[in-house]
């Protein structure tokens, strides 16, 4: 075995996670940022192969396996987390939000490199406990926000293994069958529109869909960023999603076009939503749904340019996406303001916050040149392929909305009202939005680089930079402009968009309220009943003439109480208890000789 195939990465952010409270913050902050780097060249030099083994309750955890899937989530994971923890640095965290911090990217770290479903539900649950707790460190309003993400991610985690549980002991597949077959498997089927699937992969498939925020399971996404510090959303943005994408296409390895067509309808729904939101980091919240759904396509389509395109995705989501709340972040440092309705224009007062966010802003929306560009055109090309037509219109409406909602927060963040003169990012910031900047570039002129470390880079072969992907782009840019131009009244009346959250997140919290209330008030008449039923019982054992009392016809009574005079003792045991017993014994007479006439 090769010597790096027995260190995973996430033991060597681990062992920095270890040094976080022994050293200075200045150093802590650099250790981590190297151990990071570290995991990038691991994942470039470490060979395909399993690594270390254990055994769990009979079960083999493969602690390590890399492929072509796992090599690119840990260069990427470790690549954007050494500039998250520069970011952070700068933002004047302490050594606490580090150590969760890391402790969150080790969680995914290990999520993404295990060979079996036990190891990943490990990593997963870690995952959603770790990211919680560096939630809850920002204190005030993340600490509610934190409790409605970790109940969310706990409804999902409870799904994701019950899928798991009924797949491996119920279907027998072996403990290491790191996939699902989503057309229905060992008769536990179930019909939806017309087509058979199976319960454990439906059970799996939305609680992966949980995490990675599918249409009626995201509200913890919008909700939960936009409340804690703003360098703890820089790493929110990269792992928690990007890791539910990875769990998705392990789950449906061949496609699944629920899969996709849930993809496509994010992308649209999310695009919309942004376009709604005066929230800076809330509207980019949106846009990781939206992106999301992107991805989901490709895996969804199940082709290689598919899970290429949609990997290839996750990859320059990382970057533009990390960027693009960088950017939001130094302009929330430095005015202290969050919303596009609570400052003026900040122009070019504020080159780097301007230039972080025109590159993420350019790349997410796939303009050629950046690195959004070159994946989006092998989504689209994937589904093109497969001849999916409502399919690609969909992304074509996802890909509109972007472009509407990024002219929006450029216009409202930057021209629109009065100037004002805010203090631009140090250097520091300066430096790690620039690398990020120079990676969503680099990655987008250079396609060769990216298509070296996506799945399937030796099976199929694209270039991006056509005349058909330059039209298609050009019109979608236009659509995006004519969507804001139509809408600039409203948008003006509103001074940027209106949380749309303020209608719907009531809803559905009292909603759930409602709900839980009655499920609990339920719980409490039976809970009641059974007390009840309890201590009658327990009556009638310690004084039974009572209860027979109360249970014989009222023409009888006076003759009870006269027998009951009569009996030795005068408690009204002897006889309740005899009469009992010729009544039980009558009642079991009569049910055995009427089974044995239906008999």
């Amino acid at each position: 075995m090769n010597e790096l195939l027995t260190v995973p990465p996430a033991l060597i952010v681990a062992v920095a996670i270890a040094l976080v409270p022994l050293l200075s913050r200045r150093l802590a902050h650099g250790v981590a940022t190297l151990s990071l780097i570290a995991v990038v060249a691991w994942g470039l030099l470490a060979p395909e192969g399993v690594g270390p083994t254990a055994t769990f309750m009979g079960f083999e955890i493969i602690v390590l396996e890399v492929d072509q899937f796992s090599r690119l989530m840990a260069i990427i994971f470790g690549g954007f987390g050494a500039f998250a923890v520069a970011y952070a640095y700068f933002a004047e965290t302490n050594n606490r939000h580090l150590m969760w911090g890391l402790g969150y990217v080790t969680a995914s770290l290990w999520t993404v490199m295990v060979g079996d479903w036990l190891g990943l539900l490990v990593g997963w649950e870690a995952m959603a406990i770790a990211s919680t707790i560096f939630i809850w460190h920002t204190g005030g309003r993340a600490i509610r926000t934190g409790f409605r993400y970790a109940l969310a991610h706990a409804i999902g985690g409870s799904l994701l293994l019950a899928g798991i549980v009924l797949y491996l002991f119920t279907l027998d597949p072996g403990p290491t069958a790191l996939h699902f077959d989503g057309t229905g498997i060992g008769g536990m089927e179930v019909p939806i529109f017309g087509l058979d699937v199976s319960v454990p992969a439906l059970l799996a498939g939305v609680g992966i869909g949980l995490n990675a925020a599918i249409i009626g399971f995201h509200a913890w996404l919008p909700d939960t960023y936009p409340s804690p510090h703003v360098a703890t959303s820089v790493f929110l943005a990269c792992y928690t999603t990007k890791t539910a994408v990875y769990a998705a296409y392990r789950a449906f390895p061949e496609g699944n076009l629920y899969l996709a067509y849930m993809g496509g309808a994010m992308a649209i729904y999310g695009a919309a939503f942004a376009l709604a939101q005066k929230d800076m980091r809330r509207l980019l919240s949106y846009h990781i749904q939206g992106q999301v759904g992107f991805m989901l396509v490709g895996i969804g389509v199940g082709t290689q340019l598919g899970i290429a395109g949609g990997f290839a995705h996750l990859f320059n989501h990382i970057l533009y996406k990390g960027l693009l709340f960088m950017a939001a972040g130094i302009i929330i440092l430095k005015i202290g303001k969050e919303g596009l309705d609570q400052f003026g224009a900040i122009g070019t007062t504020a080159p780097i916050a301007l230039g972080a966010f025109l590159v993420g802003a350019l790349s997410i929306s796939g303009v050629p040149g950046f690195n959004g560009f070159v994946s989006k055109g092998m989504l689209t090309d994937a589904v093109i392929a497969r001849e999916l037509g409502v399919l690609e219109w969909m992304l074509y409406l996802g890909s509109v909305g972007t472009f509407a909602s990024f002219i929006k927060f450029g216009y409202y963040a930057f021209l629109d009202g009065k100037p004002i003169d805010m203090p631009d990012a140090d250097w520091g910031h300066g430096l790690v939005t620039g690398g990020v900047a120079a990676g969503c570039i680099g990655f987008g002129l250079y396609y060769p680089a990216l298509y070296a470390i996506v799945p399937f880079s030796d099976a199929w072969g694209a270039e991006p930079y056509t005349l058909y992907q330059f039209t298609k782009t050009s019109l979608l840019a236009a659509g995006g402009l004519l969507v804001f131009v139509v809408g600039k009244p409203l948008f003006d009346r509103l001074h940027g968009g209106i949380d749309v959250n303020r209608g719907h997140d009531p809803l559905a919290f009292y909603g759930a309220k409602g709900l839980s209330g009655g499920i609990g008030g339920t719980y409490n008449r039976v809970n009641d009943a059974v007390v009840d039923t309890g201590w009658a019982l327990v009556r009638t054992a310690h004084d039974p003439s009572r209860t027979i009392r109360t249970a014989v016809p009222t023409g009888w009574r006076d003759r009870y109480d006269q027998r009951l005079e009569r009996t030795p003792g005068k408690t009204g045991g002897k006889l309740g208890i005899g009469l009992t017993i010729y009544v039980a014994t009558g009642v079991l007479m009569l049910a055995l000789g009427f089974a044995l006439f239906i008999h």
